[in-house]
């Protein structure tokens, strides 16, 4: 990187800062490039350092869906046999768990259908449905898709089903069906940034479905899918990870402490960079190579424990399968000499790993790209778009030819009949090329790593935990001409820069760290880590900035 770095200084605000939150120098700094060097409210820090958790769950606002469907809840004594509808992601997952726990309490019996992402595709599928209703089935509970399939929804309750919808995906408009609880319809701002998972958990805090020291022991669901899906760590989300981590770390599920084990990951120590890294990305393989049971089984810990400990290990198994296909097909269009194409089109491609692929080159291009292969007489694909893009903005222009589409702004799926493909693709091309990049511009504060000990970064993790919105804060240290880069590993991929006699971690960057010379400091961030159960700080580097 280059001139995109804004720096931040230590000064005098930022010790009358420390003094009266009270909390270190240091946080008081972090807290103050968070506002951008503006002056922040004292009763701000505190709330962002210790947020009251319900009090931020009292004002929340989930919609008109959440009384409707309370009012579902509460008119029957028994909800008779009961389907939950998910979603093959982890939010997904986690929101078909815990509609499981939570309708197991009305119900003569609970079952799950996940779709196929190769088969039936994203959303409600009504040859599924159909076969719903023949089964017998008295309530069906949708979550983590649905908002834009009232005409289904309606067509079942008119056959005599009670439905109950919750989700999170952006919505044109509000949708006809009335108990869909999607706070992106109708409800307030802070609830419009939960996941699909969190808006089920507050519909049952809310709403008084079940004793809310009950609903405490699922946070650990809540935390999970808020993470797999980057929801925005504002005061709320981040509650519901740390104390979702919480229980992670004292009392793990018996399939997420297997899946642990196997990773070799400490459950006492357990990071959120670890959940998104190594658990999450084993909790999503199945879904995006063949079927999700996998990962509810895991979840909901079915079987013995060598039945766990055996589910774990297949986790594990399907995700290296996974990374194998997507480094291919990454792979693929590298060679495919296509770096102008934003829409990009192949056979042989399994839809399933597209979205992960779509990511990867999105951020390495800086630029809006689409993943698509036909499944059946459909083609579905991905979409994915860098900071400044709309994903269902762009969709929603072309929605008159998809099939079915939904998603985020910055990420969204679409679906459309083979025959209408090459429009599609000659509209999105156009759409995507006139996707604006904003610059992104890098703040860091100029200290350097000498200077940060162990216990002056555990007092800043109070201000996590870190992730979409709640980035971990960076450092600066300029260059000196006594840096050394030195090997790490023994791979020859990984580097070591020596600065004020303290490592950087440069990890993949061997090669880009040959030549040093127009280097003129280092951005780096700090992170807890452990070796032989004894904690230590380890300083990772992020940029080099050049002259």
């Amino acid at each position: 990187m280059d001139s995109n770095l804004k720096l931040f200084e230590m000064g005098e605000s930022t010790r009358s800062l420390a003094r009266c939150v009270p909390c270190s120098e240091l946080t008081a700094m972090v807290l103050q490039m968070m506002q951008q060097g503006g002056v922040m409210d004292i009763a701000d820090a505190q709330d962002w350092m210790n947020p009251k958790f319900e009090r931020l769950l009292d004002s929340l606002d989930l919609g008109a869906a959440s009384a409707v469907a309370r009012d579902k809840w509460n008119a029957k004594s028994s909800l008779g046999n009961v389907l939950i509808y998910g979603d093959y992601d982890t939010d997904g997952i986690s929101s078909t768990v815990l509609a499981m726990e939570i309708f197991r309490h009305k119900a003569v019996q609970v079952r799950y259908f996940i779709p196929r992402r190769d088969v039936q595709g994203y959303g409600l599928n009504a040859e599924v449905l159909e076969q719903v209703v023949r089964g017998g089935c008295n309530t069906l509970v949708v979550v983590d898709c649905g908002t834009n399939d009232s005409e289904m929804l309606e067509d079942l309750e008119r056959r005599g089903l009670d439905v109950f919808v919750f989700d999170h995906h952006a919505v044109a408009e509000a949708p006809a069906f009335q108990a869909i609880v999607n706070p992106c319809a109708d409800g307030g701002g802070k609830a419009r940034k939960l996941c699909a998972t969190a808006v089920l958990w507050c519909w049952a805090w809310k709403e008084g479905i079940l004793p809310r020291d009950w609903l405490k022991y699922a946070l650990d669901l809540v935390a999970l899918a808020t993470i797999s899906d980057c929801m925005p760590l504002n005061s709320l989300n981040r509650s519901f990870v740390r104390r979702g981590m919480r229980l992670m770390r004292t009392n793990p599920r018996r399939g997420l402490g297997a899946l642990f084990s196997r990773l070799r990951l400490n459950a006492r120590q357990i990071t959120e960079e670890q959940l998104s890294m190594r658990v999450i990305p084993c909790l999503n393989a199945p879904g995006r190579i063949s079927c999700a049971d996998v990962s509810v089984r895991a979840l909901l810990g079915v079987g013995g424990d060598d039945a766990v400990y055996e589910c774990a290990g297949e986790l594990i198994k399907m995700n290296r399968r996974r990374q194998m296909i997507s480094e291919r097909i990454a792979g693929n269009i590298r060679e495919s000499g296509e770096d102008d194409r934003h829409v990009m089109f192949d056979e042989s491609w399994p839809v399933g790993v597209l979205s992960g692929v779509a990511s990867r080159i999105c951020a390495q291009r800086r630029s809006a790209v689409a993943l698509a292969a036909p499944v059946g007489e459909k083609v579905r694909g991905t979409l994915r778009v860098p900071t400044g893009g709309n994903a269902v903005g762009i969709l929603s222009e072309i929605s008159d030819l998809l099939d079915a589409w939904g998603g985020h702004r910055y990420a969204a799926g679409f679906s459309v009949l083979a025959r209408n493909w090459d429009e599609v693709e000659g509209r999105l091309e156009g759409l995507l090329a006139d996707v604006g990049v904003e610059d992104e511009v890098v703040s860091a504060i100029n200290l350097s790593p000498a200077r940060i000990s162990l216990d002056d970064w555990r007092t800043v993790t109070a201000l996590g935990p870190f992730g979409n919105d709640n980035p971990c804060p960076l450092f600066y240290c300029a260059s000196s001409g006594e840096d050394r880069v030195e090997p790490l590993g023994k791979d020859g991929k990984h580097s070591a820069v020596r600065v004020d006699n303290v490592k950087l971690l440069a990890f993949n960057a061997a090669p880009d760290l040959q030549d040093t010379s127009g280097i003129k400091g280092w951005v780096y961030h700090p992170r807890l880590d452990y070796w032989r159960n004894e904690e230590q700080i380890q300083f990772i580097l992020d940029y080099a900035v050049v002259v």
